[in-house]
C-alpha cells in the first residue's frame, strides 16, 4: 500500500474512532470536560480525537473503553449515518432510549435503513401517532 492510501485509511479510521467516542460520550450524558478529566487528556486534545483530526494512542483508547465500560471493537465499527449531538439529548433521555441509542452505533448503514423503515411502519399503525414528527427529530438516521 502506498503512503497516500495509507494516510487516507488512517484518516478514515481516526474519524470512525472519533465519531464513536463522541457518540459513546453523549449517550452517557458526559461532557467533553468530564471525559477528558477521567482519561487525563486536555479538552482540546480530546476534541481533536473526536473530530478525527488526531489519532488516539493505544493507551488513550484503553482509558476511553474503561471509562465507558465497553470493548475496544465498539470504537472501530463504522457508525453509518448516525452522529449524535448534545442538542438531541437536551432533555434527560429515559433508560430505553439510552440503551437503543448505544446499540444503533453498532449497526451498518443498511441495517439502520431497515430499522428506520420498520419504525416508520410502526408509527403509522399506532393509535396515537401525534408524536411522530417529534420522534423523527431525535435521531438523524
Amino acid at each position: 500500500m502506498d503512503r497516500g492510501r495509507t494516510r487516507i485509511a488512517k484518516t478514515r479510521l481516526d474519524k470512525t474512532i472519533g465519531t464513536n467516542i463522541r457518540n459513546q460520550r453523549i449517550i452517557r450524558d458526559m461532557t467533553r470536560d468530564e471525559l477528558a478529566a477521567i482519561i487525563d487528556l486536555t479538552v482540546s486534545h480530546l476534541g481533536l480525537i473526536e473530530r478525527g483530526e488526531r489519532g488516539a494512542t493505544p493507551v488513550t483508547l484503553e482509558k476511553i473503553v474503561r471509562a465507558f465500560g465497553i470493548t475496544i471493537d465498539k470504537l472501530f465499527k463504522e457508525p453509518g449515518n448516525l452522529t449524535l449531538t448534545r442538542k438531541q439529548f437536551k432533555h434527560e433521555p429515559d433508560t430505553y432510549f439510552k440503551k437503543v441509542s448505544s446499540q444503533l452505533t453498532c449497526l451498518t448503514e443498511q441495517e439502520l435503513e431497515i430499522l428506520s423503515h420498520t419504525i416508520t411502519g410502526l408509527m403509522k399503525v399506532r393509535p396515537n401517532n401525534s408524536s411522530t414528527n417529534e420522534a423523527n427529530d431525535e435521531l438523524d438516521i
